[in-house]
């Protein structure tokens, strides 16, 4: 199923932002399969804050997602059933 996910950050947390990225990063190369597809680069809708399109073929996959960014964003998922990439 595809979700924008929503996401949001405070800027003083800049750093831990940036650690956490790199720990998904390395997650995502050596465990795929655990994390939803990323189908588009992130997004930005203002300061620290943005939305990026994924598909998830299971729940785990989107609890993986959310518990490791959990620490320093706020975020949301929302289905998007009618989404068509260009």
């Amino acid at each position: 199923m595809k979700y924008i996910w929503h996401w949001e950050w405070k800027p003083e947390e800049l750093e831990k932002e940036n650690e956490l990225d790199k720990k998904f990063q390395k997650a995502m190369k050596e465990n795929p399969d655990q994390f939803p597809k990323m189908l588009t680069n992130t997004c930005f809708t203002g300061r620290c804050k943005g939305f990026r399109l994924i598909e998830a073929d299971n729940e785990e996959q989107l609890m993986n997602l959310v518990v490791l960014w959990w620490p320093t964003e706020n975020w949301r998922l929302k289905v998007s059933q009618k989404w068509n990439p260009i």
